[in-house]
């Protein structure tokens, strides 16, 4: 823990705080959308593409009595997702829902329409997916792979051998590029980010539990590993948010919060 962990922090909180008659009136309306930084990612030279489609959804509980009943659980068992499971958490989390001309609406909610949140998957055990590490192509709606290779023990170690992360079926990464949000909203730009970083945490909670699958967020992990890993910079496009998802055994949380 870095020695004035406390003074960064209230630093930050400072830095990023507005009070009346610091801003310009009508500042963030003046920003030229025209210009801004692109909003999707796509990697040309990735090793395989996984064409994702329309995601085929079954009946959903009640939304109330999905949220009375949402639970963290990470008892995972050793049985895959299916591909169209996961691609119901990604829509559920990252989905284009409108296309508004020279901007798309998604399932989550972003300041500005500006989308800085990329997801990155550390897949363990998806039907029909060879393991390794993916990126979601929002755009064109595919997985591209990176590097394909068993991840489960990278998974492990980069979040301090958290038992869950080895033994998900998937563990999503979530990063942000900065500068997409900062372009219009300067500093307070990180405040943003870290918000609709919990959007879709949040989100993909709500559809893991509907799907009856087990999800627990992770915040904890080795930053300066984990964007070596993914080839980020750390800075400018950074990792922000964890989360693991796997197959559980019944409904019993407070059985199923530990592995055996």
């Amino acid at each position: 823990m870095h020695p004035d962990w406390q003074k960064i922090c209230n630093d930050f909180l400072q830095a990023t705080s507005y009070a009346i008659g610091d801003l310009e009136e009508g500042w963030a309306a003046k920003f030229d959308f025209s210009k801004r930084v692109p909003t999707y990612l796509r990697y040309l030279e990735a090793k395989v593409r996984i064409p994702l489609g329309k995601p085929d959804f079954p009946a959903s509980p009640d939304l109330w009595e999905l949220v009375q009943n949402r639970r963290a659980r990470r008892n995972f068992l050793n049985q895959p997702l299916t591909l169209n499971e996961l691609n119901i958490l990604l829509w559920g989390t990252q989905g284009i829902t409108a296309d508004m001309g020279d901007y798309q609406l998604r399932t989550t909610s972003s300041a500005g329409a500006l989308y800085p949140i990329e997801t990155y998957l550390l897949i363990n055990h998806v039907e029909g997916v060879e393991k390794g590490l993916y990126h979601l192509d929002v755009e064109e709606w595919c997985l591209e792979g990176l590097k394909l290779e068993d991840v489960s023990e990278i998974a492990y170690l980069f979040t301090e051998k958290q038992e869950m992360a080895r033994r998900a079926a998937v563990n999503f990464v979530w990063t942000a590029v900065v500068e997409r949000t900062r372009q219009k909203y300067k500093e307070r730009a990180y405040r943003y980010i870290m918000w609709e970083a919990g959007y879709v945490a949040q989100n993909l909670h709500v559809a893991a539990n509907g799907l009856g699958l087990g999800v627990c967020s992770i915040g904890h992990w080795f930053d300066k590993e984990m964007s070596e890993y993914l080839g980020i910079d750390g800075i400018e496009h950074l990792s922000v948010q964890m989360a693991s998802v796997g197959k559980v055994e019944g409904i019993d949380w407070l059985r199923d919060r530990r592995p055996s």
